[in-house]
């Protein structure tokens, strides 16, 4: 399919239902889904992003924050990142992801900065860009997204894929949760972005992470692999719902007799913290 500028196009507004035609549709308005519609959009395709929320304010970032992989890219400092990553991760990196995530890191962020993300600076002045603040970026993203001409629907949840005599995914379709009216958007290229299976957790913004996506792939037959290797846990009051590390980065850890956890801290110093829970 032809990859042609501006925006897709409405083939349908009946009443109660609305139908686009688009080379590319994501699912999901968080960073992942905002990022890939601003970057197919720029290449000069027809883009349609559906929210089950409103793009810019769901999700567990916009709710909180998250923490960047952000390293300059001098080979050194690249190989003691990635270095420090293998032991935690018990060894099952590809180095393959690793560089492409910390060059697309380095340059989304660097392009975060150009647009106004307002990034504090350190006693020196430098610029600190690893760390996102939720509501300050995803409001950029979605400011972002509007400009690059892509057609948003918010609060519009796909309830299903599409496929074509192939039994290739062409599209989605769903419902706009607030008029009730039905939604199908055809497209050469569908883009799941809509989250993991936090809901249970109960941290900040993950109450609409409740895996709509892989479920939608697995009904057309998609296979989904390495699900099971993550790293789930994150340090978190008992009282609270934030589990963004930064948060602790000032704190102190410490016994029941006040004495001082060795080694322990919100980065590097985990190990340490779990041990002494146990």
């Amino acid at each position: 399919m032809a990859i042609r500028s501006g925006r897709a196009e409405r083939l349908s507004s009946a009443a109660g239902s609305l139908v686009f035609d688009a080379d590319v549709l994501v699912l999901g308005g968080g960073p992942a889904g905002t990022w890939a519609a601003v970057s197919a959009a720029e290449q000069g395709a027809r883009v349609v992003l559906a929210d089950k929320g409103f793009c810019g304010t769901s999700g567990a970032t916009a709710a909180a924050g998250t923490g960047v992989w952000y390293v300059d890219p001098d080979p050194r400092q690249r190989e003691a990142a990635m270095a420090s990553r293998e032991k935690p991760g018990g060894y099952l990196q590809d180095r393959r992801w690793m560089s492409r995530v910390l060059d697309r890191t380095y340059a989304n962020s660097n392009r975060l900065a150009e647009w106004g993300y307002p990034y504090p600076t350190d006693e020196s002045g430098r610029s600190q860009r690893n760390s996102l603040q939720g509501p300050e970026y995803m409001r950029l993203m979605r400011r972002r997204v509007k400009q690059a001409g892509v057609t948003i629907l918010d609060h519009a949840p796909a309830l299903e894929l599409l496929v074509d005599e192939d039994g290739a995914v062409a599209g989605a379709a769903g419902i706009q949760r607030q008029k009730g009216d039905r939604w199908s958007v055809r497209a050469a290229a569908v883009v799941i972005a809509t989250g993991g299976c936090a809901f249970l957790s109960k941290t900040l913004g993950s109450n609409v992470l409740t895996g709509d996506g892989y479920l939608l792939a697995a009904e057309v037959g998609a296979e989904l692999t390495s699900m099971e290797f993550s790293n789930p846990y994150a340090i978190s009051a008992v009282f609270g719902s934030v589990t963004k590390t930064l948060f602790y980065g000032w704190a102190s850890f410490t016994y029941e007799d006040g004495s001082v956890v060795p080694g322990a801290a919100s980065k590097g110093g985990r190990s340490a913290i779990a041990r002494a829970l146990r």
